[in-house]
């Protein structure tokens, strides 16, 4: 699969992503700040930038064993410990009485890919420190404009969009297959390296007790599921594991930033809403390739590209969402008879987005936002039907039609 990137080269070496200017934020208020994220998303890059010294793991493990408090108080901050996890929980205890010592902001980054399975009874750090995730690279960071207000940013400024007719539409198809991954950004092929970056994560399972066989065909049947809310059952059934291990492959699969499932929305104005997450992988070309798509099967099956188009949308949304302190959802009703694939809730007020893979969106197109608008009232800020085409279109009140190369 060959595909021309044509994208910029990166200034001084660095892409600027959505999650800088939250990072130098918090870094001003918090003594420790935690940057999770699957390996591989740029976290190492983006948390060295503001460093002044840096713990590698587990190049450096010997050297905490030695006396963790006396090295650490010793160097300049911030202070990196890249893969901290690799020191174990209990070497949270050491930062705690650190920071109890001398809570002066800005003092450690945690990086990490993997989340522990369990931080023991409880958590340390709990007023000490702030969590942030570095996902993988949107279309916007790829071309260097992650350092922008995104779309969402500019809707809660109060910008809305300016009708137009005429305009041609700006999405590929291929778009999809353009790996969030910074490794992966000048490859002109990135199959390979995704059915490498799977296989590492499947075998974690072994390193863990488990088997990896299973839990890559766990993770291909999730990929073929992507966009669709279905309940666990239709998951371990398709993958011929049992209710109990998948329960284990899936907290795996979130601690490694894999799955990144949007949860349901919950409302008392509305009525019976499903409570099924909807699943999704945190990278679109990383699902398309465990589930054997290419262009072609995509291009051929609109339904099928849908739920792949709407996976992108997500991957674009989602570090926006995390840069003004949102939260994403989806809601469907029990019966399927209404079904919002994105919401984004700030604060108390509520945006909503549709995706449509076509290139004329009509106000029938906006039915079911207009129902949740009708149903939240004031909460209900701004809804967009997102599709493929060129052109901007008002579809009722506060709903517009959005070309998702503006996302």
């Amino acid at each position: 699969m060959l595909f021309c990137m044509n994208e910029p080269p990166a200034v001084d070496g660095y892409l600027p992503r959505y999650v800088d200017a939250t990072l130098d934020d918090v870094l001003r208020s918090f003594p420790i700040v935690v940057l999770d994220g699957p390996r591989g998303a740029g976290k190492t890059t983006t948390a060295s930038r503001l460093a002044r010294s840096i713990i590698q793991l587990p190049r450096d493990i010997d050297r905490l064993r030695v006396d963790a408090s006396a090295l650490l108080a010793d160097l300049p901050t911030p202070v990196l410990i890249d893969e901290w996890q690799l020191a174990g929980t209990d070497f949270l205890w050491t930062l705690k009485r650190l920071v109890d010592d001398d809570p002066t902001p800005g003092r450690f980054i945690l990086v990490g890919s993997v989340e522990p399975a369990t931080y023991g009874p409880t958590y340390p750090l709990t007023g000490r420190a702030t969590r942030l995730v570095m996902r993988p690279m949107t279309r916007a960071e790829r071309s260097g404009r992650g350092d922008r207000p995104g779309v969402l940013h500019q809707v809660i400024d109060g910008w809305r969009p300016t009708q137009t007719a005429g305009q041609s539409s700006q999405f590929e198809l291929p778009w999809l297959w353009l790996a969030g991954f910074p490794a992966s950004r000048l490859m002109s092929d990135t199959s390979l390296f995704l059915e490498g970056y799977a296989a590492l994560v499947a075998q974690r399972a072994g390193d863990e007790g488990r088997d990896a066989a299973r839990l890559m065909r766990t993770m291909r049947v999730l990929a073929t599921l992507e966009g669709q809310a279905v309940p666990d059952q239709r998951v371990w059934e398709a993958a011929d594991v049992n209710k109990a291990t998948f329960k284990v492959y899936a907290d795996l699969l979130e601690r490694v930033h894999i799955a990144a499932p949007l949860g349901a929305f919950e409302s008392n104005r509305l009525k019976r809403l499903t409570s099924y997450p909807k699943r999704f992988t945190s990278d679109v070309a990383l699902a398309l390739t465990l589930a054997g798509l290419d262009v072609d099967l995509l291009a051929a099956d609109p339904g099928l590209a849908g739920h792949y188009v709407e996976s992108f949308v997500v991957q674009q949304l989602r570090p926006q969402v995390d840069a003004v302190r949102g939260a994403m959802f989806h809601l469907r009703t029990g019966s399927g008879e209404r079904e919002i694939d994105v919401i984004v809730e700030v604060g108390t007020s509520i945006y909503a987005f549709e995706v449509k893979y076509g290139t004329t969106p009509t106000s029938s197109d906006a039915r079911h936002l207009q129902w949740l608008r009708d149903g939240l009232g004031d909460r209900f800020v701004a809804g967009f039907v997102v599709h493929t085409g060129g052109d901007t279109s008002a579809l009722g009140d506060r709903l517009w039609a959005l070309p998702i190369h503006h996302l």
